[in-house]
């Protein structure tokens, strides 16, 4: 398929900032444990987060080879470990060590895996917290989000909770900047703020205001956006200043991913009478406040549900998750320059995110 300019254009900057990243030491033996793995498995691999459908404890990892775009494993969780993932599959996070955190939230679980898919630990989170949703890596710990209203603090080699902080009902998407971990607080539409916490005394949480049921929240170039379904489930988005307490509404949004200066994001617009799904694809520039929209994308893809976006950062490759939340979803995948690569099976329902080795 022949790609835009636009799209080019856009999605080139992808590349640049994968060339920093490909000179880490990433490929070091030690970072990358294979200890105790059933397969053979490649260096340049990638495992999707299936979350599963609700109460079916049908979620799982699928294992493919980023480079070649081949799947090699549709369960390597139950693979690697001889038991099932669970219910439902959250949130899967690399660690700066190079091993795997996968969230199960129905289940109250928190795996501890090798960047082969081995598990190495295990813990509960305890009832009166509630279900863990997503977490964000800073030292030594993991912050995680718990639908019972608190922010859980989680020290990764001992993996138990040393420390929570109530911060509202049913918060959702975390990230860290600057020492301060930033959490939407949804409260299933009956809350409208960004909860910050420093980490450093972990004490009491500050608030901003921003849409109704916010969801996500991401940082891109030293700016803190936050994405929610709205009062009217349009899903706005915008940018929250920190410094001064305001929020700027900006546009809408269903999914999202960031690359280097640029927030690259999908709007899933769905009419109820007909259940027919729009979606059309965005670029927003940090650095000039300007959006373009994304140009050349397969048919087939504007009339599915994006249900997650990831940019490969050794590649700066863009891949689209869809899902119709019944049967297996399926992968677009993007090359940097914006020319459309073909379509991974996830191999599971519900594909959410998806983390890269190299």
């Amino acid at each position: 398929m022949k790609s835009s300019k636009l799209m080019i254009a856009a999605l080139s900057m992808i590349a640049l900032c994968a060339g920093f990243a490909s000179c880490s030491d990433d490929d070091d033996e030690a970072w990358w444990n294979k200890a105790g793995s059933k397969i053979q498995m490649t260096n340049t691999r990638a495992f999707i987060l299936n979350e599963g459908a609700m109460n079916k404890n049908n979620a799982g990892i699928t294992y493919f080879d980023w480079k070649a775009d081949t799947t090699y494993n549709a369960d390597l969780f139950m693979t690697q470990n001889n038991i099932a993932l669970g219910d439902v599959g959250q949130d899967i996070i690399v660690s700066k060590s190079g091993n795997i955190f996968v969230i199960m939230s129905s289940s109250k679980v928190i795996y501890k895996l090798n960047s082969a898919g081995v598990r190495i630990a295990n813990m509960s989170i305890p009832a009166n917290l509630g279900d863990p949703r997503y977490g964000v890596e800073v030292g030594n710990y993991l912050y995680v989000t718990c639908y019972g209203g608190f922010v859980a603090k989680i020290d990764t080699e001992k993996m138990e909770v040393v420390g929570s902080v109530p911060v509202g009902a049913n918060p959702e998407y975390i990230i860290e900047k600057d020492g301060i971990v930033y959490c939407t607080c949804s409260g299933w539409g009956k809350d409208q703020r960004v909860a910050a916490i420093d980490t450093k005394t972990f004490g009491e949480a500050q608030y901003f205001e921003v849409m109704v049921n916010p969801d996500r929240i991401i940082e891109v170039n030293g700016h803190i956006y936050v994405q929610g379904y709205g009062a009217y489930y349009d899903y706005p988005w915008g940018e929250l200043n920190v410094k001064d307490g305001t929020f700027n509404t900006l546009g809408n949004a269903s999914a999202w991913t960031s690359f280097g200066s640029k927030l690259c994001y999908a709007y899933s617009a769905t009419d109820w009478t007909t259940y027919a799904t729009t979606t059309t694809f965005y670029i927003y520039d940090t650095n000039t406040g300007a959006t373009t929209q994304m140009a050349n994308i397969p048919e087939e893809l504007s009339s599915k549900s994006v249900y997650g976006m990831n940019v490969n950062p050794y590649t700066g490759d863009l891949y689209v998750m869809t899902t119709n939340f019944t049967t297996n979803g399926e992968v677009y995948h993007f090359k940097a320059d914006g020319s459309f690569v073909g379509k991974i099976a996830s191999t599971g329902i519900n594909p959410r995110k998806i983390v890269f080795f190299n």
